[in-house]
């Protein structure tokens, strides 16, 4: 394990920086539409923004196992195709902490007021940490009340990221891309019509 935050704790932290970043982004962007009354440009936004973030979470975690899969055909290390959900994992601990925090005092939300106030400062820090969601859970409704009331949604918020840390990981491991729009021999190819 101390080989492992050794190797990638700076690839998590970044990733934790891009989410932060991404996180900002997002609510300002939420923010901005749920003004009107509008969900339906909310959610919009969200998943535009949702979409930003694991693109950046993709070419990180491409890159990283690019650069693994070097290393292990020189005998340096084991491989691993699993490495990319293990960073997110690592990158992930602050909302895993949100969301169980979150899990223990909202049993108790309605009864006793240090429960109500924890779930309040975890639904406000989420905001910071999760924002590109924001629009999703303040406007999709579950019965009376909107997502970001429930335990679970603090939960399904990390899976998305660490499904991409997977798979990209393991197609930078291999070499292969989603796409080949950026890569330099279809700008080749380009310039030779």
């Amino acid at each position: 394990m101390k080989d492992f935050l050794n190797n990638y704790s700076y690839s998590a932290v970044k990733m934790f920086v891009n989410q932060f970043a991404i996180s900002i982004f997002g609510a300002m962007l939420s923010m901005a539409t749920t003004v009107g009354g509008n969900d339906t440009i909310s959610i919009v936004v969200s998943i535009f923004a949702i979409l930003f973030y694991l693109v950046l979470i993709y070419m990180l975690t491409w890159e990283v196992g690019a650069k693994d899969r070097i290393s292990v055909d020189i005998g340096k290390k084991k491989k691993n195709v699993h490495r990319g959900i293990l960073i997110a994992a690592i990158a992930n601990i602050p909302n895993l902490l949100l969301a169980l925090v979150y899990s223990i005092g909202y049993p108790f939300m309605n009864t006793y007021s240090w429960a109500g106030n924890t779930c309040a400062i975890v639904r406000l820090i989420s905001i910071l940490l999760q924002g590109m969601y924001l629009g999703l859970t303040t406007s999709v409704t579950v019965g009376a009340s909107t997502i970001n009331f429930y335990p679970i949604t603090y939960f399904v918020v990390m899976i998305p990221a660490m499904l991409t840390a997977w798979m990209a990981y393991a197609l930078g491991f291999n070499n292969k891309k989603i796409t080949t729009i950026f890569s330099y021999q279809s700008l080749e190819k380009t310039n030779k019509k």
